[in-house]
């Protein structure tokens, strides 16, 4: 009575505002999150994140939210809560580890009215009716032949058919879509109902459409919506009621195929998975375990839409990134020439003889990512994952995108590299991280199918076929986003690879008619140039060899059209002098002010493209980063090298890979992920406190304290010990290592580069790079030396011992196995690993001397977290995003490597409009990137919460890229994280650090290769 007299006290109002707080209200205590419940976005009431969600591109936005929350996370969709399980390791856990908890589907609205509550096929059954319909189908697929030459057969047999609907395009420009789809389905229309269609068959043709159609709704916003508000969905228009619509019109279709069966139905010898399942239903008709009429179309149903859909789709994807590589598809042609030829058709007993080929289709797999997300699973008893509690019944979506792109797995995630699945010797190599069909219980049960397919198809088509597409069209990778990850539509030329041969014979033979002709047009030019020298007198000679000069200058240097612009040059020298000698990267930062971020300037002979911004730098670097993966020609590396292997840095081609990987699997091996390098850096901590308590509090320099710490820790991996402080030797190799770093990026190193002719004969502090390197080289060959008399190949110390056992099994292989080539890659690793490490370290403590008030909060976490009666951790950095974030910006604003090192474009292509020929020499300006406006909201400023967002959790930022990015990313990008953070987080826990008073230390910087603080001085006061 009290509620309803309280009711009656209200104007209609009023009421409306009662009933819309008791909403709010409601809303917020259904949806209360338990204790340790996984972070997520802040959601609307009712809602949830709908509308932040984007359509488009689902995953993408949910890859997003794993950088900020971490790799569990949670996203409210209407009323449901769903929980993300994000990144290898996490998803291993969930799937595989946990298998058992997180078997089943939740409940679905959406397949509730589909199946009209009844059976649910293979996909969204539970329990024993899902186990029972799983090991069925597996088996009966089993006896019709996957696995079996028979089902080869099959595949070849259709490979045949597509391939004469492509001769019949003759060469035209024409869509593989619809074919794919026909040739795909009709390998698994054989399993199901024992039949193939013809590729015009109406009814055919109309399931596939219907099935496509599905697999993008499913995957749409609007099945979203449907699952979260069926109710209200139930009774509005809109593209959700086509999904109902269609799936009716593809049960008819199966229904008929079953009553078809039903009539001519051998129970002593079944044709296919419908017979089978027919005939088990009998011995099934009193139990629950879904063998009824309805269950076996809607399983049908489900084996058509993963045998059809990812296989053909993954097809596609081939094309776009085989089309988009060219080089690749001629190596893939190459190797399926030499193992198999053009007489007879692809086996599986082909494929261990072709492991390029392999990892090529395994990389399409990867980049494709046919299906971005997973199938949902559902909690069956409360369980932790990451450290949060899941409560029973709580939704998981284990993001299969987050995996195939997982950076801690794999070494160039965002570039089409079959090279992630070769080792150094090209054999192929399976990765624990490829899932493209999801894993654990419920894994693709089509995988092998699948796999065969995939071989055969693609081996098939480019035996017989080169794709390409019309000139000056470029394929989108970008892709449509439903269920499965579709590429945007595309028309191909399937040219016969017969007729290309054909064409290659009479090339040769123009050819080799014109290299007769041209030594008899070149004497003629010769003679006729003769009596013209004859004819001048001297000053007339000296007046034309100038007016030539400059003629042959201009015509040299003259740009091709659409070449980026730049300023005026002068001839022969070029912009050398137009450069700020102090800081060019300010220079060059000015310049793109003026031309954009894609500009050109001339330094001597050669022509530089400088790129700017980071949308720039990344389409250079990431999107296009297998041509602009090679560095031009040096004159400066060649002497410093005397025309060797080029040690890390400087190498091109097989060299560069092979040594980049061997580089990066030792310093796997010797500690770069493993607990034992933490030691190691905290125990070099200790080494660097003792020295600066010597002090004593007074004033210091603690540059060449830093500088010994730090390379102390690349000591122990290349040289396998550390140095003492005060060694002589050592100390000799740091300052020469500071000397080559300065000369390298000075305009010195410029100018040596323009004019090596005339350079090499004058005097100047470019000479100092070469006699700093050969005293470097010195000293790491005594290295080599040393560790020669004592090796034992059973058991490597370091990277020098595992080098010289490797030389000894790649003698002749020509992939940089040598000893001079040891001894540049030990200078490379010793560059990189010390100097830059170092100078991040020596900004550091400028900018918190300079801000006090950070250096306090850094403090303060530090004793929150850790405390002052142990060292630091790698494992407490999650728990201290403010510290973290300090430390990217100190990385950040210090900018380090002001510009990167050069690449040279691979082929002709376009950058930001422009057209950059091949051979062009690249420049990505990382100060441009590091400083720029549009990605950093004070890009001037020393502010850390560039990196922290409104909860102060750490934010990753992808314009953050001092260790530069792509396939030429710093290797050690890891061992620089882990050094960073465990000495920066030792120096603050146990001094305080101030300066002179009155004194401003300066934040410009000197600039070389690596752009190093002024000398300064501090005080190390205990805390």
């Amino acid at each position: 009575m009290w509620l309803y007299d309280f009711l009656l006290s209200f104007d209609l109002k009023g009421l409306f505002l009662f009933l819309f707080i008791f909403i709010l209200i409601a809303d917020f205590i259904k949806h209360r999150n338990p204790p340790n419940y996984p972070p997520g976005p802040p959601g609307l009431p009712i809602v949830g994140n709908f509308f932040s969600m984007g359509s488009k591109h689902p995953h993408h936005y949910f890859t997003k939210l794993a950088n900020v929350y971490g790799n569990v996370f949670s996203v409210r969709l209407g009323g449901e809560k769903m929980v993300f399980v994000t990144g290898y390791k996490m998803l291993k856990e969930s799937i595989l580890t946990q298998a058992e908890n997180f078997v089943d589907r939740p409940h679905s609205p959406m397949f509730d009215r589909i199946c009209k509550g009844g059976s649910v096929g293979l996909f969204m059954s539970n329990g024993e009716t899902w186990k029972k319909q799983r090991r069925f189908a597996l088996s009966t697929l089993r006896t019709l032949g996957l696995g079996k030459s028979l089902m080869e057969q099959s595949i070849c047999e259709e490979i045949r058919y597509l391939q004469e609907e492509m001769e019949k395009e003759k060469g035209e420009p024409f869509s593989t879509a619809g074919l794919f789809n026909n040739a795909v389905s009709n390998i698994i229309c054989q399993m199901v109902m024992g039949k193939r269609y013809e590729y015009s068959d109406h009814n055919f043709q109309t399931m596939l459409t219907n099935l496509s159609e599905v697999i993008r709704l499913e995957g749409s916003i609007w099945a979203l919506l449907y699952e979260s508000f069926p109710n209200v969905m139930n009774y509005l228009p809109g593209p959700h009621n086509k999904l109902f619509s269609y799936f009716i019109d593809l049960q008819d279709f199966m229904n008929q195929e079953l009553q078809r069966h039903k009539k001519d139905l051998d129970h002593s010898n079944p044709r296919d998975y419908i017979d089978t399942f027919l005939i088990e239903m009998k011995n099934h008709k009193d139990t629950d375990l879904g063998f009824t009429d309805p269950n076996l179309i809607m399983c049908s149903l489900d084996m058509f839409m993963a045998g059809t859909e990812t296989t053909a789709n993954t097809l596609q994807w081939a094309l776009v990134y085989l089309i988009n590589n060219p080089e690749i598809q001629e190596k893939v042609q190459v190797e399926i020439d030499g193992v198999i030829g053009q007489s007879r058709q692809p086996t599986m007993a082909d494929r261990p003889n072709m492991p390029y080929t392999d990892a090529v289709i395994h990389e399409i797999q990867r980049m494709g990512n046919i299906v971005p997300l997973n199938g949902l699973k559902v909690a069956a008893k409360d369980t932790t994952l990451g450290g949060y509690f899941i409560p029973k019944g709580t939704s998981i979506m284990p993001m299969l995108t987050s995996v195939l792109f997982d950076k801690d797995e794999w070494e160039t995630p965002d570039t089409f590299n079959p090279g992630h699945f070769l080792d150094a010797e090209g054999k192929f190599v399976r990765k624990e991280a490829h899932l493209p069909f999801s894993a654990g219980k419920r894994m693709c049960l089509g995988e092998g199918l699948a796999k065969m397919e995939l071989f055969l198809f693609l081996v098939g088509l480019l035996q017989k076929f080169s794709f390409t597409v019309p000139d000056g069209v470029e394929l989108s990778t970008e892709g449509v986003t439903g269920v499965t990850r579709v590429p945007h539509p595309f028309k191909v030329h399937a040219k016969s690879r017969t007729a290309q041969l054909i064409n290659t014979g009479a090339e040769r033979r123009r050819i080799a008619f014109f290299s007769i002709c041209s030594p008899v047009l070149l004497l003629c030019s010769m003679m006729r140039g003769y009596h013209l020298f004859l004819w001048l007198d001297l000053r007339g000679l000296l007046l034309l060899s100038i007016t030539a000069l400059l003629l042959l200058y201009f015509l040299n240097k003259k740009d091709p059209p659409n070449f980026p612009p730049g300023p005026p040059a002068l001839p022969f020298l070029g912009n050398v002098f137009s450069i700020e000698a102090k800081q060019p990267h300010i220079y060059l930062t000015k310049l793109a002010d003026v031309y954009g971020n894609v500009f050109c300037i001339r330094l001597g002979r050669h022509k530089t493209v400088f790129l700017s911004g980071w949308k720039m730098v990344k389409e250079a670097l990431v999107t296009q980063a297998d041509n602009f993966v090679d560095r031009p020609y040096s004159p400066m590396v060649n002497r410093i090298y005397s025309g060797n292997s080029a040690g890390l840095f400087f190498s091109n081609g097989k060299v560069w890979r092979r040594q980049r990987h061997f580089a990066m699997a030792m310093l796997r091996t010797f500690g770069l992920a493993k607990s034992s390098t933490e030691r190691s850096i905290c125990g070099e901590s200790q080494h660097l406190q003792e020295e600066m308590e010597k002090e004593e509090g007074k004033l210091f320099d603690p540059v060449p304290l830093l500088n010994s710490a730090v390379a102390n820790i690349i000591s122990q991996i290349v040289f396998g010990r550390r140095f003492d402080y005060s060694d002589h030797d050592f100390q000799s190799m740091l300052k020469n290592l500071a000397e080559i770093a300065y000369l390298e990026g000075s305009i010195w190193a410029l100018l040596y580069d323009a004019c090596p002719a005339l350079m090499k004969h004058l005097p100047g502090p470019h000479n100092g790079i070469f006699s700093n390197s050969k005293s470097l080289e010195a000293s790491i060959r005594r290295e080599i030396e040393r560790h020669k008399l004592d090796l034992n190949p059973s058991d490597p110390r370091d990277y020098i011992d595992t080098f010289l056992i490797e030389e000894k099994h790649n003698r002749r292989s020509e992939q940089g196995f040598e000893e001079g080539n040891l001894a540049l890659c030990c200078l490379d690793l010793f560059m990189a690993g010390s100097e830059t490490t170092s100078k991040t370290l020596q900004w550091g403590l400028i900018y918190l001397i300079k801000n006090p008030h950070i250096q306090e909060k850094v403090q303060a976490e530090i004793d929150g977290v850790i405390g002052q009666s142990r060292q630091p951790t790698m494992a407490d950095r999650p728990n201290m995003p403010y510290t973290d974030a300090v430390i990217h910006e100190i990385q950040r604003i210090g900018n380090i490597v002001p510009l990167n090192g050069l690449r040279v474009a691979a082929k002709d292509t376009t950058l930001g409009g422009y057209f950059i020929p091949k051979g062009t020499s690249v420049m990505p300006n990382l100060t441009s990137v590091l400083f720029d406006k549009t990605e950093w909201e004070t890009p001037d400023t020393f502010n850390p919460g560039h990196f922290l967002d409104a909860e102060g959790k750490f934010v990753r930022r992808e314009a953050f890229l001092p260790f530069s990015a792509g396939k030429r990313a710093c290797l050690g990008e890891g061992l620089a994280r882990m050094e960073l953070f465990l000495f920066f987080v030792n120096l603050f826990q146990k001094f305080r650090l101030s300066t002179l008073e009155g004194v401003e230390l300066r934040t410009e910087g000197i600039t070389g290769a690596t752009r190093t603080p002024y000398p300064f001085k501090i005080y190390a006061k205990a805390r």
